[in-house]
């Protein structure tokens, strides 16, 4: 048998929906915190290929500091990563939605680095004389 919308009757109350309840909003933060480190992973990628770009140009003093701005934000977010420990289960939602905030706040500042290394990567090779490197087309943003 299917039920019906609306043959609750009128005027009963019903319980909250499994999305307000603080469990499944630390499991929607979990997952919303895990697409920004897959984007980030791919801004991680991005950082090598440019990196390999930069350095074939030859170029050290203009590069250098690119690169090394690249090095430091591929730092953060294998820093992150490292320190990163999914919350247990088992866990209050409520300590588990505390920790996942703050997990989301330090991606975003390690998103924000990788983005301006490879802002900065990408400016830097079309500055390049005749570097002979195509555009690097810009990065999805992240999900929201």
């Amino acid at each position: 048998f299917a039920a019906l919308p609306g043959c609750g009757g009128a005027g009963t109350t019903s319980a909250p929906t499994a999305a307000t309840t603080p469990a499944a909003q630390a499991q929607a933060l979990e997952d919303t915190l895990m697409a920004h480190h897959d984007h980030a992973m791919n801004q991680t990628e991005q950082l090598f290929e440019l990196k390999a770009k930069l350095t074939a140009a030859k170029a050290p003093a203009a590069t250098a500091p690119v690169i090394a701005k690249m090095q430091a934000a591929d730092q953060a977010m294998m820093n992150w990563m490292h320190h990163y420990q999914a919350p247990d289960s088992a866990a209050p939602a409520s300590q588990r939605l505390t920790y996942l905030k703050e997990q989301q706040q330090q991606l975003a500042g390690v998103e924000r680095r990788l983005r301006g290394a490879l802002d900065s990567a990408t400016a830097t090779l079309h500055q390049l004389p005749a570097a002979g490197v195509a555009p690097v087309p810009a990065a999805a943003p992240a999900p929201k």
